[in-house]
């Protein structure tokens, strides 16, 4: 649950910061995951349990939520002139394949399934946080010109 808490709270810090010094391909990226995350908070509310029966089967669910996000972050790495959204996307498109490949029945033991499908997210909201740093930095340079 602690790391449940550490990650909702970088949810919100990465979301106001890109909100406060962000661009548009930061705003919408950092509002991407506030959705990944925070989805997972209201299927708990409606259902009463974060997952469905563990790792050892598809996560249906986190399944659909991972594939609307991949697809939309590669909509705004390909809209915006940024490096950063192609890194998130990359490690978006893992927690996407960790699904698919526990769907084919790929010999994947339940904690590798697991890492797969929430690490990319800690590392996407890392590098989301890094990508508005690097636009809040630009711009600051920018200005003073």
């Amino acid at each position: 649950m602690t790391r449940f808490l550490i990650q909702v709270a970088l949810t919100l810090a990465v979301l106001v910061f890109a909100w406060s010094k962000g661009g548009k391909p930061e705003r919408y990226v950092a509002t991407i995951y506030f959705a990944l995350v925070f989805s997972g908070i209201a299927r708990w509310l409606v259902v009463g349990h974060w997952s469905e029966e563990g790792y050892t089967s598809v996560q249906t669910f986190r399944f659909v939520v991972d594939a609307a996000a991949l697809f939309a972050v590669t909509a705004v790495a390909l809209s915006y002139d940024r490096w950063w959204p192609l890194w998130v996307s990359s490690a978006q498109f893992i927690a996407v394949v960790s699904h698919l490949l526990r769907a084919a029945g790929m010999p994947l033991e339940p904690i590798v399934y697991a890492i797969m499908e929430r690490w990319p997210v800690w590392l996407a909201l890392i590098i989301t946080g890094l990508g508005t740093l690097a636009h809040y930095r630009r711009s600051r340079i920018d200005r003073t010109i």
